[in-house]
């Protein structure tokens, strides 16, 4: 037996793997403890299914730790973490608020440079990313709380610099901070709450810290989850949604509140943490609102609202949970009918698992299968993504549960059965911890981040995690990838298997004056930021160098039409180039073009050309092109060999050039003759014959 063991955990449905080595051992759980058994050499796994008694012959799941994983910090979090680009690379890194602390992580389990960050309050929910200050890259965005009034907002750049005009002392902060390109100008707004119990305000500031005009809003209750931002009138210009306790506020960007509400909630039902989700479940390119509530009377269950752009409700909605309701809804494509389905998870503070998670179709009717039950409570939003490459989306989310120190998510398929290998364990209970979906090292292989925290409080250990699934990668196949959708927290769902920005053509032209042009056009764009022009040089050899950012061309957001852009290089030296389009997003990420080349002032071939007059006297010119840097000569001979003249005898750059031949000058005199004229540079030789006329 190795020292280093792979721990497999049956948890009711299945056999996952905690670490990685030669040897396996399987950890079963129980209420009493753990038992432990070896797996046989291929990885399976003989065991005892705790719902039927039955006995069963599971394989270890293929999901890997990265190493260096799992991290370990002291404090708790709520709402997981972000995946971003923090740096030069193409790779991603994993931003998360634990304890005090903001922390940076590269894949490998290393800090980032400059942090981590810590700061005097608790962070408020997940870290939000995006471009705040119109520099071009991405900040973190974190809002904060202490006591009953206390919250600041904080911005930071990529590098843990602080950004000007920050932190801002805003109030108590409910939950993660939402980034929203408000006035489309290229940077992002922040919309955050301030909590004065028994009411509260909506915030919206200026990636300078300034308040946004029209704002702050006053609302009735105690803000109770992050905002949602996006169109729901069909106008593009975004709307904020919001709610308080007790009802739900709709305003345009100035601060005007929309006919029909606030939609106000039934006496005894309210909201909690479950932040709206704009959708468009109807199939009219509007957006509708979904959020959840639960009942303080009664039974005490919960319910999903799913209103309209005018606060009524949507037909067949509300539809209806046994208990509270705490998760964002997940929308997205789940039973495979390529019309939207709506999943949300119940929870209940009890001794046994007595939860479930619902999926219902656009017409608030279940889907086969559901709900599934006898769960531990979900708060989480869940996870919608293809997690074992079966072409079927997967429903990923959390438990309360923490037995001997150990948590873990679980996955149901889209039918509502158990995904094989599942749950996934961690050390500490994953409650309140949204799991991300992405490939973190770009190798087309899925990765999955998540946590688990063993206890509560300022001194409970939160554990990182990061797997990789040895599974393929692709984006349509995550339709919930974090908390809230993206790294703006906005709530919006997009369709992944829409291109966010679907380039049509991309060229480059050399003008009259050696300027290069470049142009391209998009038929659609999803909340594009803009294009960063890249230029690599190719030749001359000597000044080949790697790509470099030479300038930036907003983009129009989010639109169904097409698009025209135009860029224009100039005083570019002689050479030959590369350009491509490094297109971002407003949350920081970014996808690469093809890349189209250009020349100017430079042949790729070598010449010699017929020189002009011909017949001449006493002078003529010689144009020749060398294709690359290198001894050139150019000489020329009488009709023995013999040499008359040196024209050329010198290293040269790669061009075209020409040189004047005056026999004039040639020592001696030389009669009216036929000569030759011989270009040598390297491996390339040519000789052409020039006629003297006195």
């Amino acid at each position: 037996m190795k020292n280093i063991y792979n721990f497999i955990a049956v948890f009711l449905f299945g056999v996952i793997q905690l670490s990685f080595a030669q040897d396996q051992v399987q950890v079963l759980q129980s209420p009493n403890g753990f038992s432990l058994s070896q797996t046989d050499v291929m990885g399976n796994i003989l065991s005892i299914n705790q719902n039927t008694g039955d006995a069963e012959i599971y394989s270890r799941t293929d999901f890997l730790l990265f190493p260096g994983f799992p991290l370990n910090q002291t404090g708790s979090s709520i709402e997981g973490g972000i995946f971003c680009n923090m740096d030069a690379d193409a790779d991603m890194e994993i931003v998360f608020c634990i304890g005090l602390s903001i922390y940076a992580y590269n894949m490998d389990g290393s800090m980032v440079a400059g942090w981590p960050i810590s700061i005097s309050q608790q962070p408020s929910g997940a870290p939000a990313f995006g471009d705040i200050d119109g520099d071009g890259e991405g900040e973190i965005v974190i809002g904060s709380y202490s006591g009953s009034t206390v919250g600041y907002v904080y911005a930071y750049k990529k590098n843990g610099s602080t950004v000007t005009g920050f932190p801002v002392n805003s109030g108590y902060v409910t939950r993660s901070a939402t980034l929203a390109d408000l006035d489309n100008n290229g940077s992002m707004e922040i919309i955050v709450s301030k909590r004065s119990y028994p009411t509260g305000q909506v915030l919206v500031y200026k990636g300078d810290g300034t308040m946004y005009p029209g704002w702050p809003k006053d609302i009735g209750t105690v803000p109770a989850a992050s905002a949602a931002v996006g169109d729901i009138t069909g106008d593009n210009i975004p709307e904020i949604i919001f709610e308080a306790y007790s009802s739900l506020y709709v305003w345009d960007a100035n601060g005007n509140l929309l006919s029909g509400f606030p939609f106000n909630l039934p006496t005894d039902v309210v909201t909690s943490y479950s932040s709206p989700v704009l959708a468009d479940l109807d199939n009219d390119n509007i957006n509708e609102i979904l959020f959840g509530v639960h009942e303080l009377s009664g039974a005490g269950g919960g319910r999903i609202y799913c209103l309209n752009s005018d606060g009524t409700s949507l037909s067949g909605w509300p539809v209806y949970t046994s208990y509270w309701i705490y998760g964002p809804p997940s929308v997205g494509f789940i039973d495979g009918d390529n019309q939207l389905d709506v999943a949300v998870g119940d929870q209940v503070l009890s001794g046994t698992p007595v939860d479930k998670v619902y999926a219902w179709d656009k017409n608030g009717i279940l889907l086969p299968g559901f709900p599934v039950s006898s769960l531990n409570a979900i708060n989480i939003q869940i996870i919608l993504a293809d997690i074992d490459d079966d072409n079927s989306t997967e429903l990923i989310f959390d438990d309360n549960t923490n037995v001997s120190g150990s948590g873990s998510y679980h996955a149901v398929n889209h039918d509502g059965t158990a995904v094989t290998g599942w749950p996934l364990v961690t050390m500490g209970s994953t409650f309140f911890h949204t799991p991300c979906i992405t490939d973190i090292n770009i190798d087309g292989v899925m990765d999955m981040i998540g946590a688990g925290t063993d206890g509560f409080g300022s001194s409970a250990p939160t554990y990182l995690y990061l797997w990789n699934t040895q599974d393929p990668y692709t984006v349509p196949e995550v339709q919930v990838p974090m908390f809230q959708y993206n790294t703006m927290h906005n709530g919006v769902y997009d369709d992944p298997t829409i291109v966010p920005v679907e380039l049509t053509s991309f060229t480059a032209d050399v003008n009259n004056n050696n300027n290069i042009v470049l142009k391209w056009t998009t038929a659609t764009e999803i909340n594009n930021r803009g294009f960063e022009v890249e230029r690599k040089q190719i030749l001359p050899a000597e000044s080949i160098n790697d790509w470099e950012a030479i300038g930036f061309v907003n983009g129009n957001g989010t639109s169904t039409i097409s698009h025209s852009y135009l860029y224009k290089d100039n005083n570019v030296a002689a050479g030959k180039y590369l350009y491509r389009l490094k297109q971002i997003d407003y949350d920081g990420s970014f996808e690469y073009s093809y890349a189209v080349e250009v020349k100017t002032g430079i042949t790729e071939l070598f010449s010699l050309e017929q020189n002009y007059p011909n017949p001449f006297n006493p002078s003529t010119k010689i144009n020749f092109q060398i294709a690359e840097r290198g001894l050139v000569t150019l000489k020329v001979y009488d009709l023995l060999g013999k040499e008359i003249a040196v024209l050329v005898n010198e290293e040269m750059q790669a061009g075209s050039y020409s040189v004047e031949f005056n026999a004039n000058s040639v020592e001696g005199v030389i009669p009216s003759s036929v000569y030759f004229y011989k270009l040598t540079s390297g491996n390339f030789s040519a000789t052409k014959k020039l006629i003297l006329v006195k």
